[in-house]
Parts: C-alpha cells; structure tokens; sequence
C-alpha cells in the first residue's frame, strides 16, 4: 500500500477547511426568473364599491320607444301632446315651421299620430298619416325640427263585383255585403243610380246589379276603393247603366249613350227607413180621422236624419206653423216647386232668399205640427198642381256635349266592354252564387 507524505494530508485538509468557511461567508443567489415569495393562482372575489371605485362604467341610455296616439271627438292637437306627455313649447316649435304643418291643425276623429321618444322622454319623431298616399314625418336635428312629406305612387287596378237581390238578401245593402262591397262602395252606387231607383221602395227579388271599381293598391296592400267606373242595374226587368267621364273638370255619371244619369230631381230626398204614408188624395188622416187628402208622400227616418233639396233652388219659406210644423219651400224655376214638412230644425244659414244645390243638407227629419212620429213630408208641384214625388217623370240634367262625345264614347268604350264581359259572364253561370273577381 502506498503512502503518502504527512505533510500532504495535512495540507489537503487545510484547503477543504478553508473552502467549506468561504461557502458560508457568500450571499446565496438564484435566477431574476423565480419569485421568492409564492404565488396563488386563485382569483379573489373584489366587491362591485370597489369596482366602481376602480373603473366606473357609463351607463347605456335607454332605447328609444314609440307611442301612438289616437285621435278622439272634441282631441285637439294640444291636448294630445299634453296627454302623451309633451310640452307645450315642442308643439309651439313644431308648428312654427308654417304652412306645411298647418295639416296638423285640422286632424280628424279615427285619424292617429305617432310619436318616438327619447330616452329622457322628449319628441324625437312625428308621423301622420294624412292619407295611406301622404305622410308627414316630422324629425328632430341639431337645428330643431326638419319635416318631409312621402307622396306614394298607388297601384290601381279594377275589379268588378256582381250581386242578386234574394228573400235572403232584400236590400242593396245587404246583396252588397255578401258580394264583399265596402259601406262606402254601396252608398256610392245607390247615388249612381238614385235618380230612377228607389232602393228603399223598387228592389224586387230577382234584381241583378253589377259594378267595375278601382281597388288602390300600396306596397302591394290594398288601401282602400276608388271610384266606380261603371255599373249596371237590372230592376224589375228594366237594366240601368252608367259610366264615369269627366267634362269640364267634374265627373259624373253617363248612359252609355252620353244622357246624364242626374236628373233636375232626386227621387228621395232623405235616407229613410221606409214610407209611412203614399201620395193619397183620398187619405183617412191618422189624428184627425177623416178623409183629407195627402199631397205627398212620408218618409219614416230617425229624428235629426238630413233632409236633402232635391234641386237646384231657392229656398222661398222657412217657417213654421201648428199643422206642418218646421216647413221649408223651395222653388225651382218657373216650374218646379218643392216643399218639406215637420222638421226639427234647419240647417245652418238655411233662410228665405237663400240659394241651394241639389243634395244639400237643408233640414233635419223631426216630428214638430200634426205628426204621430219623425218622418219627412215631402210634396212635389208643378205648375202649383201637387204630383207624385215617386212617379213623376222627372226632367234631366244636361246630356254630353256634342264638342266632347266622341272623346267620351272613346273613353268610355272599354269600361262598358268589360262590364258588358262581366255581366254576360255572370248571367250564364251554372253556379248559384254570382261571382265576383278582380282583373287588371
């Protein structure tokens, strides 16, 4: 074994001696990449004080919201902007803008208005709907109110309906309902033809009426009628027809021949329910019980129903007395002479002097003198002799112009060829129900 020198042994434990005290005299280091203190990965929960102290977060407005307003009897524009909950001055400065909101002032019951609100409830936008073709759109900007009005371009197209008079459906209102025409269509029509049909006293069962309309059409919607272009009415075997023309810029109603369907007259001068009492010169009198003779004829109709002049005229009395009551007389000419009884009132500025148009409201059906109940007398002169309002042959209205009757037959001729095409469709149908349809 081989042995090493004393003084190297005691050499070598000097120097570990000496490392081992150098070691414990240095700072102990590690790498910049290492935390010294431990980290959580858990997420503590902050409270929302905190939070908000922290990074407050604005608050998002609210959004905008529409209201509509629907205009009532006696509604005043004012009134509505205090219902809905705008102030007078955003009324004031809308109005401001003059005479193209000057519409506003004149709105209708059944008409509405659209408001949008802001989110501090002040007006953002006005809609109204003067017509489903014009609408006004009034908008705040940075300078106060803008307004625009939307003119539409309608679609028309014409569609036809044909109706019978049956035990089941007796009057024109009714036939006309079950067809699927408008109150308005029906009225429409009874005026075309109430010159030489009483729809209250000549309907027979069997009757037949047909008519071309315009349907007006928005967006593809249909928005309402138009005009009736033309119409047919058979009546207790006697056929009535009429078409639309316009001369000089007033449209009425024509036989296909070019004769006005207006007459100097109308037939019935008041909507009623139905006659009470028929020209008799032989009459038994209801109240006084003896024969006196009745030199017109009575029309049954609710208290205050218009009573319209039948003609042209000036009113000549407007008075009243113990047996006609509230009357009124009205002459027509050197012929012509009409007169209204038992009224419960005129109408406004109705005196004597006073000219009138025919269909003009000039009184109100009412029950004042000798009457049992409300009811319209109505006589009918000519020459100062009384005659039968309901057969009296009554003059006409002035025919077509000889200047226009080529453009009117020009016109016209379509029209009456699809009503033509129409009925003769109709009245050789096997179907039972008459039909109705729409044609462009």
């Amino acid at each position: 074994m081989h042995k090493y020198p004393q003084s190297n042994l005691r050499f070598a434990a000097i120097l570990t001696l000496g490392l081992l005290l150098l070691t414990g005299l240095l700072p102990e280091t590690q790498p910049d990449s290492v935390n010294s203190a431990p980290v959580s990965l858990s997420i503590e929960t902050i409270a929302d004080e905190t939070i908000a102290e922290i990074a407050p977060t604005p608050t998002r407005p609210a959004d905008r919201r529409w209201e509509e307003a629907h205009i009532q009897p006696g509604d005043s524009l004012s009134m509505i902007f205090q219902r809905v909950g705008f102030s007078a001055a955003e009324l004031q400065e809308i109005m401001s803008l003059g005479k193209k909101v000057a519409v506003l002032g004149n709105i209708k019951p059944g008409q509405s208005l659209r408001f949008e609100m802001g989110p501090d409830g002040d007006l953002k936008t006005l809609l109204y709907e003067q017509t489903p073709l014009k609408k006004l759109t009034v908008s705040r900007s940075d300078n106060g109110f803008d307004l625009n009005w939307d003119f539409l371009e309608p679609e028309v197209l014409i569609s036809y309906k044909s109706a019978k008079i049956t035990e089941d459906k007796p009057s024109l209102y009714h036939a006309g309902k079950a067809v699927g025409l408008s109150d308005n269509l029906i009225m429409e029509l009874s005026y075309v033809f109430q010159w030489d049909i009483s729809f209250a006293l000549d309907l027979r069962q069997g009757d037949t009426f047909t008519l071309l309309y315009e349907d007006i059409y928005v967006n593809g919607e249909k928005v309402r009628e138009g005009q009736i272009l033309a119409a047919e009415f058979n009546n207790f075997g006697k056929t009535y027809t009429a078409v639309l023309f316009e001369e000089n810029g007033r449209s009425s109603y024509f036989t296909p021949e070019g004769r006005s369907m207006r007459k100097a007259f109308l037939r019935d001068p008041v909507h009623f329910s139905h006659v009470s009492s028929r020209f008799n010169m032989k009459r038994l009198h209801p109240i006084h019980k003896r024969v006196m003779p009745h030199r017109g004829i009575d029309y049954a109709a609710n208290r205050g129903t218009p009573v319209l002049a039948s003609g042209d005229g000036t009113v000549t009395i407007a008075r009243q007395n113990s047996a006609s009551g509230r009357y009124m007389v009205i002459r027509h000419g050197e012929k012509y002479e009409t007169k209204y009884l038992h009224l419960s009132s005129f109408a406004k500025s109705i005196r004597p002097g006073k000219k009138v148009k025919q269909g003009q409201t000039i009184g109100y059906v009412g029950a004042t003198g000798w009457a049992t109940a409300p009811h319209l007398h109505y006589e009918f002169l000519v020459n100062g002799v009384h005659r039968n309002p309901r057969t009296v042959k009554l003059p006409k209205a002035e025919p077509i112009s000889k200047s226009n009757l080529l453009k009117f037959k020009q016109l016209t001729r379509p029209f009456l060829a699809h009503l033509e095409s129409v009925v003769g469709s109709t009245r050789y149908a096997s179907a039972p129900k008459i039909g109705s349809g729409s044609f462009e």
